[in-house]
This record gives structure tokens, sequence and C-alpha cells, in this order.
């Protein structure tokens, strides 16, 4: 094995040049920007005098300055994104212009008159490199169906945000294709080991639930978005945007293992994972990659996740902790995990390690995961000291037998069966964090994959795959990976699901000197739902400075459309001096200008300051637990102990919801930024009720005498407010079922290779099952199949009335059926007519609205007056 790793090491050596510490930028042009500007705003280009510099007086680059040009604006900026951020300031703070995705916040665009001027230049630069956005399952849960026209509008968006490194996962389905047939593959295994169009995230190195799910993929969809990133990434570039592409990972269709004779593949359903020191991994990424950069050319970056080690991917059996929390969101029940064995610790070249220090006995506790294997012991003094010999163990767990195990874990959990346990309380001090063989082996096999085609290849390694990693046996495997790339060409993406920062983890260690993004994650599957911790994002990067080795920041959602406030003030940290002192008053001024207001409006006010000191002080969970699209819903939390008795935030949102109401008359009529904010906080405060109206529901139907009585009083209720909803999200486009599924269809090019569906309602099924039960529900099935099932749950109109209220419908009408004949409730026969429900609704073709239905400040003020007594101890 050192023979092996030397021989890496050599490899690279002789491969690579001296890095650079920061990795280059793209400059782009200034007449991509002036084009930006006639796309948002006609007639506005001629307004500025724009240019390129290669730097900033008593500035460090990236930079901007803007000033007044006699009657024009003149911005200078050393590239086409520091240029195109610019003027995302300029239109914002001095314009009261809005730019904003359609389906999650709107937009205020109009032509000022007269041009505000800059008065005093203002001088901008970035405090990091870069501005990062995406998610790999940004592609699937909310860039789908985008076309052309929708693209364009978002990357316009995205440069006016100063955004400069994005995701560029569109189209890869073609090359993988052409690197397979090369291989051998037939045409049919490929394209039904790809999923449905809605589901790609998933058959590409995230494939953790399977292949052909809603597929197989057409050949018309793959080359249709082949040509549709050819079109994104010139654009990017234009604009000084870096695109990352796609790197082999790994994951192959099965039947290759037989084709190429490769006993090392491993098999997990349809899959084939290598491991990185096979030649054959090699050989499928030197193809790989000279057939994606033949097509797409290439900025240098390239997203690679994984372990390479041929197991599944790491998300998959992660750790025990994250897949009970997986399972908790998507309501599925978690998998056994098998405990990893980490490599014994080396000692530091002068032998000085402290002692590890152990807690006093914890009584009723216990710590999770298994250091090698759970090993027993006769005695305290014996587990302790074989404890300490191991970097993955954190302590050890005396069960009822009396042996006590050794344990991966230095948390203590309550234990149910009276357990007990001791920690190691310095694990970091005792164990020498040396980088694993094992990985550095692999780690350099995995980058030589992208480097012998681009000598230039940086490395982006999404920080989810270690997102529960916290012991020293696993800091010495993540550390094989560090230490096996040169410095400054492994890139972490920190995804810290509330921005708090991974790099912390392992005794501040910031990644062991891998440069990182420091993004906020906030949400799964691109659910709806207000929430983000303001001020704890306001850290960001400053918190980082001068100790970590922060690259950059951003935000990685898995789906995006919601909250456009969190995301706007995280866009906007990289180009300030230092954390927004007064919280409360930056997002006031913001709401201002977002309604056109140039007078203060204490609606407005009162408004947004309850919501920046409620609502936007916490973290929730980064999955809709409502009882919009669970029955029951699962997320209590903003409700007292009673089910009844709003929190004290909650109440926030609520009297916040009254203020903006009122704020109506002072706002332009139909404005669609006032408009989204207001149906979105009732939307908000129904969804919030809607939750202990299931559960009542629940427990109603779930007794073992059914009482029709209450079963109607709590059914009913609970479907009128579903009912209440969806009429009231029906005012507002952002919340609409129809565009979701229009997108869809209209990648229907007349090809006729989708199956036995035509091409539209191949699409718009795709598009209807990823929003409900993920996994596609066959006719006549008595269940829906397991999976995350409402991951992708939306608040939606159309979806709630039709999905959810006839969902909870079909489960009254049983209840009362199974109470008149005094039995409980038939859960076999409901459970037949949820995946009836499921398979004719995802499979319809029926049209919904794709423009608001309703004026939204009447339905809006009907609905508080209408639950405002929920609220009434508020």
């Amino acid at each position: 094995c050192d023979a092996q790793i030397e021989v890496a090491k050599l490899l690279l050596a002789v491969l690579l040049c001296v890095c650079t510490v920061h990795a280059q930028q793209l400059i782009g042009n200034v007449s991509a920007v002036y084009d930006l500007l006639e796309r948002v705003l006609p007639g506005s280009s001629s307004h500025f005098n724009l240019s390129i510099t290669e730097g900033c007086p008593g500035l460090s680059s990236p930079c901007f300055i803007m000033s007044d040009s006699l009657d024009k604006v003149a911005i200078t900026g050393t590239s086409a994104s520091e240029l195109t951020a610019a003027i995302g300031e300029y239109f914002r703070e001095w314009c009261n212009i809005t730019v904003g995705w359609p389906r999650g916040g709107g937009s205020n665009i109009f032509q000022p008159s007269p041009w505000p001027k800059i008065g005093a230049p203002v001088m901008r630069r970035r405090n990091v490199p870069w501005s990062y956005i995406m998610n790999v399952c940004t592609h699937s849960y909310s860039l789908v169906w985008y076309s052309w026209a929708q693209w364009e509008a978002f990357i316009d968006w995205m440069a006016l945000s100063g955004i400069n490194l994005a995701l560029a996962m569109t189209g890869q389905e073609e090359v993988q294709y052409k690197v397979f047939q090369k291989l051998g593959l037939s045409d049919i295994q490929i394209r039904t080991w790809f999923n449905g169009p809605a589901f790609l995230t998933w058959s590409r190195g995230q494939n953790e639930y399977g292949n052909n799910i809603a597929g197989p993929l057409p050949r018309s969809w793959m080359q249709d978005q082949w040509a549709l990133q050819k079109q994104i990434l010139a654009r990017y570039r234009s604009l000084g945007i870096v695109g990352q592409l796609p790197g082999f990972q790994g994951n192959v269709p099965w039947p290759l293992a037989a084709v190429l004779k490769d006993a090392n593949i491993t098999q997990q359903g349809d899959t084939g994972w290598m491991n990185s020191v096979d030649p054959n991994f090699g050989m499928i990424a030197d193809l790989w990659m000279r057939t994606l950069i033949d097509d797409f050319g290439t900025d240098h970056w390239y997203q690679l996740d994984g372990y390479f080690d041929g197991g599944t991917a790491p998300w998959y059996d992660l750790s025990a902790a994250r897949s009970a929390r997986h399972a908790a969101a998507s309501n599925t029940p978690a998998p056994a995990v098998e405990a990893v064995t980490e490599t014994a610790p080396v000692p530091a070249a002068d032998g000085a390690v402290p002692s590890c220090q152990w807690s006093a006995l914890q009584p009723n506790t216990y710590l999770a995961g298994c250091s090698d294997n759970c090993k027993e012991f006769d005695t305290v003094a014996e587990a302790k000291a074989a404890c300490e010999q191991l970097l993955d163990c954190g302590g050890i767990t005396i069960g009822n037998g009396g042996k006590p195990q050794l344990r991966a874990s230095t948390s203590p959990t309550s234990s149910p069966s009276g357990e007990s346990s001791y920690y190691i309380t310095n694990q970091f001090d005792c164990h020498v964090i040396t980088p694993n063989p094992a990985w550095i082996e692999r780690g350099a096999a995995a980058y030589m994959g992208l480097n012998r085609t681009d000598p230039d290849a940086i490395w982006s390694f999404q920080g989810w795959a270690i997102i529960d990693w916290s012991t020293a046996g696993q800091a010495s495997s993540f550390r094989g990976f560090v230490d096996a790339v040169p410095k400054g060409k492994f890139v972490v993406i920190d995804m810290s699901v509330d921005g708090s920062g991974e790099w912390k983890k392992w005794n501040q260690a910031s990644f062991y000197g891998a440069p990182f993004i420091w993004t906020t994650l906030h949400d799964f599957g691109g659910t709806d739902g207000i929430k983000g911790n303001i001020s704890r994002i306001n850290e960001i990067p400053f918190a980082g400075l001068g100790t970590s080795t922060v690259w950059g920041t951003g935000y990685t959602p898995e789906g995006i459309d919601q909250n456009p406030v969190y995301y706007e003030f995280m866009g906007q940290v990289n180009f300030r001096d230092e954390p927004v002192a007064d919280i409360p008053s930056h997002i006031v001024l913001r709401s201002h200008r977002r309604y056109g207001l140039t007078q203060v409006v204490q609606p407005v006010v009162d408004a947004w300051t309850l919501l920046v000191g409620g609502a936007y002080s916490q973290d929730l969970s980064v999955q809709d637990g409502t009882g919009v699209p669970h029955l029951p819903g699962y997320d209590l939390r903003q409700f007292e102990a009673d089910l009844r008795t709003p929190t004290p935030t909650l109440c926030s949102t609520f009297r916040a919801w009254g203020h903006l109401l009122d704020a109506h008359t002072f706002i332009q009529n139909g404005l669609e930024t006032y408009r989204y904010d207001l149906v979105n906080l009732g939307r908000e405060l129904l969804a919030q009720l809607s939750t202990p109206m299931s559960v009542n529901f629940s427990k109603a139907y779930s007794a073992p005498q059914l009482d029709p009585t209450l079963l109607q009083t709590t059914g009913q209720k609970y479907i009128e407010l579903l009912v209440d909803l969806d009429k009231l999200v029906g005012t507002d486009s952002a919340f609409l079922l129809g565009p979701w599924l229009a997108s869809a269809t209209a990648w229907d090019r007349g090809a006729g290779d989708c199956g036995v569906k035509t091409c539209s309602a191949f699409y718009e099924w795709n598009a209807r099952t990823q929003l409900t039960t993920w996994n596609p529900t066959p006719a006549n099935a008595t269940t829906i199949p397991g999976g995350p099932i409402d991951y992708a749950s939306k608040h939606w109109n159309g979806l709630i009335g039709d999905y959810y209220a006839a969902r909870a419908t079909l489960v009254l009408n049983q209840a009362l059926t199974d109470a008149a004949a005094h039995r409980p409730l038939d859960t076999t026969k409901v459970d037949a007519l949820k995946a009836g429900l499921a398979y004719t609704w995802q499979n319809a073709v029926n049209p919904y609205p794709t423009q608001p239905v309703g004026d939204f400040v009447t339905v809006s003020a009907a609905m508080y007056a209408k639950y405002a007594p929920y609220y009434a101890t508020c």
C-alpha cells in the first residue's frame, strides 16, 4: 500500500505544475453586460458607461467603482461579474428596482425618471474571490423544466446578484451516453439506467434511490438539454461566471461490469460503483473528460463527490444519524447502517501526544455508532485503553449486560434502557490527525481522472458528503483527500444547513487547509416555509476571515423560489465591509425599496421588524413538516404543548401579516413584490395551522372506536383549511401548479420518442410525480411505493386542492364508512385509496391556471378575518 501511495504522489508531481493561491476568474466582456441591461430593462444601456479594469485604486481585486459621469453612471470593474454586481446594487439601492425570481418573490422593474445620481463614488470589493450558487438537486427541484428564455432571466438575476461561480449540470446525459456507447453499452441499457427528466440528479452521482425512475430517458431530451447547456455556458462565460462541470464519480450502469469483465465493480441495484484505483475508473474518467471538454469547453472546475471506494453514494449510508434524520423528513424508516472501521492514530514525530481525558460516568445514556464493530471488553479500563488507540472511537457505552462497548460518538444520548457511558473530552488533542493512506490513494486517483485531461483542473467537493462526520477517524479519512491533491486544487463546498459553518468541525480544522466556499443549504426539496436565521448568515464570511481558508460565500438550497429576503441578504455578504450592524433597519429599508416606497410607511416598518425578530431569527427544519403535504404533519414546534396556542414567534408572524395587509393602501395596486410577500405570509400562517389540525384528525381516525362526530369535526375543519389555502395561494403566480406543468409539457418538440405516452404527457407525468410520491405509483397499486414521499411537496394552487385535500377527503370518507360499521379504520383500504389517487393524479393531463385567480388583497383580508380567532392568544 505504501508503494502505491508513493507512485500516486510521484505521478501527481510529474503531472502538476505549481498552483496559484486562487483559481483564475473569468473576465467576460462588456458587450454582454450591455446586452443584459437591454434584456432586463430595455433602453437602459445608454445610461451606463461600463469598462473592465485590472484593479481599483486602494482596493484589492475583485472590485468595482461606481460614479457619476455627467448624466450617466460610470462603472469600472475587474470583470463582467463585478460590473453586473454593481448594476444590481445601483438598481436595488438607488432606483428601488427589484429583479427577483418569478416563482419566488417577484420583480418590480421600471424606467426611473430621472435616473438617480450616485453622489460620492462607491467602491466595493469581494471579501473572498467567489460568490457561489447551486446544489446538485437544484437542477431537478427548480430548474429542470427551464426553457432558454427562463435560463436567460435566471442567469441575468445571478449576474445582478454578483454570482460568479455556479454548478453547470445541464445536458450531461448526452456526454454520458456517448461515453457508455463507446464502451459497448446499448441504447436501451443506457436510457433505462438514466432516470426521467424530473429525477436526473439521482441517476448522476447522487444515485441513492435507484435507476429508471420515471424513465427511460428519451434521446430527444438528452440532445435538447445538451444544446441548452451550450447556451447556458456561453452566457455564463460572457458574464464572467464560472460553470462547474460534472466529473466522473464512479457510478456506471451495472451491465458495464460484464462488458469490462471487471469484478471489482460493486453492484447496488442497477448501478455499479467503482473504486478510483481501479484502472477502468481512470480509463472511463479520461474518456468522460475528453468528451465533456470537446462538447462544452471548460472553466477548469469540476464537481466530483463521493468516497471512490466502490461503495454507494456517500449520502446513501453515511451514518445512522444522517439516515435517521433523512428518514424523519420523508416519513420512511431508516435502513440499518454498517459501522465504518477507522485507521489507528499515528503519534506526532516528537511523540508529544496529550493523554485522552475522560468524562465522568454519564448514567442513562448511550453513545451512537460503533467503533471496531462495538467490540466488548470485560472492564472499563480495558475498553478505555482500546478506545484511545482508535481514531474513530469517541467513548464507551456499558449495556445492560455490564460489558463496555467501543462507540464512535462523543455526544451522549438519553437511553431508554438504562445504559451508561464515558466519552473522551479532548478527542482532537489526544488523537493525532494524520491523513489516512487509503484515502490519499483514492483521492489522488480521483483527481488524476480530472488532471490527466485538464492540467488546471480544480476538484469541487460537495461537503454534504461529510455533513455528519465528527470523529477523529473521519477527520483522518477526509484529510487523506485534502493531502492527495495539490494545494488550491481541492475545494470544499461547505453546506451546513443553517450557514453555521462545517469548517469549524474537528476543532476548527478549516478542512485541514483546503479552500472552501462557505454556504447555507437552508432548504430540502424546494419546499415552502418562512425560515432562516439572518443574524447567523450575517457572520459569513467575516467569522472566518484570517482564521480559515474561506474562498467564497453562497447558498446551496435543493430548491430556490422561496424566502427571497434570506437569499438576497446572503447574496450581498461578499461585498460588505463588515456584518450589518442593525439587521431590522436594513431589512425594513430593503422592503420599502422592494415596494417602490419613497416615504416611511409604518405598517411596512412594523411588519418587517416583527419578521426579522421572529420568523427570520430561527432556523427550522430544512423540510416541510406541516399538515399541508403530510397527514398528519409532524413539525409542531410553532405551537405550545396544548397544540392550540401559537408560540411567540408564530404570533409575531401573524401580527406581521396584519400590518402588511394594512399597508396595501400605500402601495401600488397589484405590485408583484408586495403581492408575493402578503400571500406568502398568509400561506405560512394557514400552513402552520394545518399541522395541529391534521394531528387532531389523525387522532380521530386512528382511535380504536371511531367517533363519527369527531371525525366530521376534525376532518372537515382540516379539509376546509386546505381548500382555503388553495384559494389564497391561487392569487399569486409564485404558488401556481400550472406554470410548472406548462414548462414541462413545452419540452415536447415533436420527437415522439417517449414510449407509450406522448412526450407532453411523459414530461407532465414526471413533473407531477416529483411533487407527490417521488417514485411513480403504478396502476392498481395497493400502496404507494416506498421512498421520499412528499419530499418535494409544494404549497401550490391545484396541488393542494386536487391532491392534498382530495387525499384527506378519501381518508375521511373511509373512516366514516368504518365508523358506521363499528370497526376501526381499514388502513389497507386507505393505502389502496391513496395509491389510486396518486396514480390517477400523476397520469392526468388536465390543465391548471397559469395566471393568478382572484384579488390577492381581498382574499388575504377574508382569510385573515376567518383564521384570526386561531391566533387570539397573540
